[in-house]
């Protein structure tokens, strides 16, 4: 059997949405496996030369976890022996949910696998396998769900993206682990901070949904994370203290990349060396799982299932 998970980015936060919300980005990495060949694990493109191939990699622990998650519901629950091939294109430690995109995968390559042992076809059973393992339900969801996502206490909300909305992801070269950048937020915020990213947050939302750029840059406002983030990143908070002055713009996730969102990309600034620059469309689709006859390609008469 052969099957390929291919996952996309996500933008957590999306300013004021702290922890709550999500967007899927149009940047999918693809993990394949195949249990007809000889097991062993390789990767491609981002993070090729430094991810482990020994079993410790964010796949491979979401393999497991969510097999252990099952067998209990469903003894004797097994996996046979395969073989592992990432191509990543999610930028790694960038704020671009690739810790989730690898859980997500994992999660639904292992449901896959155990068939009627596995998780089923509710896109939610998914999401809260993958969440409990990575941590990070706001980027989960998006993951899952594709499009731009709410979670409220365990609840998922999904909203369709207005197609004038063309984020264009802002990538420095410098890297900042998610743990890092959580560590530098502050225990307690004030209630009039809490008040007002309320109230952005409502806004980001129609923004979004109605496609209007002029409410968003607005919208986009923050008073919890992202100046505690930015002050690791000082090259990064220059270049978006430079764009919130006339375009919307956040930081992505836990940072450092920068969400920025003009109407013409050719109004974006020169930004210098070492940033990448990619025009991404928000994803309708989320996780897509591709099965291929045993030891073929997953292609021709393959099967696509959204999840």
């Amino acid at each position: 059997m052969r099957l390929t998970a291919r996952v996309p980015a996500t933008s957590a936060n999306l300013g004021p949405g702290f922890d709550c919300f999500g967007l899927a980005l149009d940047l999918c990495n693809e993990v394949t496996i195949d249990t007809g060949l000889e097991p062993g694990i390789s990767w491609e493109g981002e993070g090729e030369d430094e991810l482990p191939t020994d079993g410790t990699d964010a796949v491979s622990r979401a393999i497991v976890h969510t097999l252990r998650r099952q067998a209990k519901l469903h003894p004797g629950a097994a996996i046979p022996p395969f073989a592992l091939h990432g191509v990543n294109r999610i930028p790694l430690e960038r704020g671009l949910g690739s810790s989730s995109a690898a859980a997500v995968a994992g999660t639904a390559l292992a449901s896959a696998l155990l068939g009627d042992a596995g998780l089923g076809d509710d896109p939610y059973a998914t999401f809260a396998c993958a969440a409990e393992l990575e941590g990070h339900p706001d980027n989960a969801a998006p993951a899952v769900y594709g499009g731009l996502t709410v979670i409220a206490d365990g609840h998922v909300r999904r909203f369709e993206v207005a197609p004038e909305v063309v984020p264009t992801v802002l990538i420095p070269s410098v890297r900042v682990p998610t743990e890092h950048a959580r560590g530098v937020l502050p225990e307690r915020v004030p209630l009039v901070d809490a008040v007002a990213n309320v109230a952005y947050g409502a806004l980001v939302v129609q923004a979004l949904v109605r496609g209007d750029l002029d409410l968003l840059r607005v919208a986009l406002h923050d008073r919890l994370h992202q100046a505690a983030r930015l002050a690791l990143v000082p090259e990064v908070r220059e270049v978006f203290e430079r764009l919130e002055r006339s375009i919307p713009v956040c930081v992505s996730g836990a940072g450092p990349s920068l969400l920025a969102f003009p109407s013409d990309p050719a109004t974006l600034p020169e930004l210098g060396e070492g940033w990448r620059v990619l025009r991404l469309s928000p994803r309708s689709r989320g996780v897509e799982l591709i099965a291929g006859p045993d030891g073929e390609p997953a292609s021709g008469s393959s099967r696509t299932m959204n999840v």
